[in-house]
């Protein structure tokens, strides 16, 4: 599965439902006057459907009413798309005046691995225990009540990214600083790396397990320089011509809470080519000096289907160093981008 591919990717899934009047009714079975079975179809594109049709989706579905006792529809069902169309089975039927409780989840979990089923509640519970994410992990949740007249509602399912998409670039100041600048060995520390999602409740419940990213740069030249930025007095970032180094790029980690009790600690160190002050070399003496930074991230909450982006401005004068965090944060992806697919 291609990450990046999915992190553009948000679908629809629309539930419909179709008219049944009948004495028997059983979600195993045809409906004796209609044919009535849940079925797939893809009805528009927006943007590449090519991961989803290669892999396949989950649909986990229940029913709860007066007149069927509260049972299994569907769990962990595979569909999967052959031949230009999606198919399951066993083959499973709609009913009348019946809840339907249908919850996607992309990507299949064949082996079981990271999806549970809470019939009682008709949650779905995405347990992910390591971090950074090797998949992106996007669910869609809905409701459809049904009654005797027909099925006649559609209900939109939108899929959402369930995980916090982190990047971090280490700019130098432009105006404070001039010299070269180059990254050693970057960290952020603290992180909480496991937890469990709940589709009813929407909230994850992250664990106390902690993770450390890191990035260790190497084979330098004298030559190596980051690219520089202006801190602007509104505290926007005028980034210059060249790239900052960017030792994390869109990290898949668990929404988390970052506040006092749960510091997410930053580390830098870097080098900076100074001039040492030689006034017998008229072309004057540089070397690569030591410069570390120690910080925390700001205080905030890494939501889902958000990306956070930490901007590090760094600057030296002299013995000082400072620095300056912005934070930007955005979508993954506007609704409109994706493919609608139907259940019918």
């Amino acid at each position: 599965m291609n990450v990046k591919t999915l992190k553009y990717f948000i679908a629809t899934v629309a539930i419909m439902s179709m008219v049944c009047s009948c004495d028997r009714h059983s979600i195993e079975t045809p409906q004796e006057d209609t044919l009535s079975a849940i079925g797939f179809s893809n009805v528009s594109t927006k943007a590449t459907l090519d991961d989803i049709q290669k892999d396949g989706f989950g649909v986990w579905a229940s029913i709860s009413n007066s007149q069927v006792v509260k049972q299994e529809l569907m769990e962990n069902q595979y569909v999967k798309y052959d031949d230009g169309k999606w198919e399951y089975s066993p083959l499973r039927y709609w009913l009348p005046e019946t809840e339907f409780n249908f919850i996607a989840t992309y990507p299949y979990d064949q082996n079981g691995k990271y999806y549970t089923f809470d019939s009682e509640n008709s949650a779905v519970r995405l347990t992910v225990t390591e971090t950074p994410s090797e998949e992106d992990f996007l669910m869609a949740t809905n409701m459809t009540d049904t009654s005797v007249e027909g099925f006649s509602e559609t209900v939109d399912l939108q899929f959402k990214h369930l995980l916090t998409s982190v990047s971090l670039n280490i700019w130098k100041d432009n105006v404070h600083n001039q010299d070269q600048m180059r990254i050693i060995y970057v960290t952020l520390g603290n992180i909480r790396k496991s937890g469990t999602y709940s589709s009813n409740e929407d909230k994850w419940s992250p664990t106390n397990d902690k993770i450390t990213l890191e990035k260790i740069y190497e084979n330098f030249s004298d030559s190596d320089d980051i690219g520089s930025a202006r801190v602007n007095t509104d505290g926007t970032l005028t980034p210059g011509v060249y790239d900052p180094a960017k030792p994390f790029t869109d990290q898949l980690l668990i929404p988390q809470t970052i506040d006092a009790s749960n510091k997410v600690s930053l580390k830098i160190y870097y080098q900076l080519w100074r001039d040492t002050g030689d006034d017998t070399d008229p072309d004057g003496t540089k070397n690569w000096e030591d410069a570390e930074l120690e910080a925390y991230l700001p205080y905030g909450t890494w939501e889902p289907n958000r990306r956070y982006t930490y901007n590090v401005v760094l600057s030296s004068v002299k013995d000082i160093v400072f620095y300056y965090i912005q934070t930007k944060i955005t979508p993954w992806g506007a609704p409109q981008v994706g493919g609608t697919i139907i259940i019918k």
